[in-house]
């Protein structure tokens, strides 16, 4: 039996042209677990920002993203080549 897929947890993810990952803030609020407009105070005011590890191994081809604010943690796993989340982190 598959889990539901939960609903804080974007199903892809987009790339800019240095092919960085690229969440929106209302992704990364969602993500994050808080009001949109607490998110953006707290982006403003430096306490978010995020971490990108490339796998390497079994892992080649796959992104973990982890995304902090303030004491908080979120991760997820992505497909490298198409932005597709795998899933948590």
């Amino acid at each position: 039996m598959t889990e539901p897929w939960p609903a804080d947890l974007p199903r892809q993810v987009e790339f800019d042209a240095a092919g960085d990952v690229v969440l929106t803030a209302p992704q990364a609020a969602a993500l994050l677990g808080v009001e949109l407009e607490s998110f953006l105070a707290d982006l403003r005011a430096g306490h978010v920002y995020s971490v990108v590890e490339r796998g390497e191994g079994a892992d080649a081809g796959r992104l973990r993203l982890t995304l902090h604010r303030r004491a908080t943690q979120r991760r997820l796993l992505v497909e490298a080549g198409t932005g597709r989340v795998i899933g948590p982190g």
